[in-house]
């Protein structure tokens, strides 16, 4: 049997996915580390015609924040152009720091991870912060991610079986503005206060 982790863009998604794909609109809650993000336990579904399990829970949003390396962080720590070339990062935020640990405990005990996050630029953004959480203490994951358009039964069960890869160019454009507005911003903001 196919054991799945399947993650929603918010709370409330979670909690009406897991009311579609359990029987009679019933299954087990469990809390994760964040109390806003619970676990819903379906104990029998279909993937891809085949018999399956899932556990489904949520992120509130983008999980990771970019930020310059330490020396370059001070207002006077380097010229404003040494910025658009400073070394960056990229990592769970603090407030996000409970819902990265749900995830791992999660992708533990799962073979198969399926992404119902917006079907936008920003939505594959925040699928690939998840995948790198999750392959963190899973790198055996098989990816999916979830297209529909509405929170009803029939697209629910259409992806179910027939989901689809991940993008990654979707969420390198994402990633490129992310940089640009953080290098930027940066670099006009401390050139005009100074």
């Amino acid at each position: 049997m196919v054991k799945i982790l399947s993650v929603a863009e918010k709370p409330s998604v979670a909690k009406e996915l897991s009311k579609i794909l359990s029987e009679n609109g019933h299954c087990a809650t469990r809390d994760g580390f964040s109390m806003y993000n619970k676990c819903f336990d379906v104990p029998q579904c279909k993937f891809r015609n085949q018999n399956a399990s899932m556990t489904i829970t949520s992120v509130s949003g983008h999980m990771m924040g970019l930020d310059f390396d330490d020396a370059y962080r001070g207002w006077n720590s380097c010229n404003e152009v040494d910025l658009f070339h400073a070394p960056i990062k990229k990592k769970v935020t603090e407030s996000n720091l409970n819902i990265e640990s749900t995830l791992r405990r999660e992708a533990k005990n799962h073979d198969t991870l399926l992404l119902w996050l917006d079907c936008d630029l920003e939505g594959e953004a925040i699928a690939f912060e998840v995948i790198e959480v999750c392959r963190s203490s899973n790198p055996r994951l098989q990816i999916f991610r979830a297209r529909f358009s509405a929170l009803i039964p029939r697209d629910i069960f259409r992806t179910m079986t027939h989901p689809e890869r991940p993008n990654e160019h979707m969420s390198d454009a994402v990633n490129a503005r992310q940089e640009i507005d953080l290098r930027m911003g940066a670099a006009f903001t401390r050139w005009q206060t100074k």
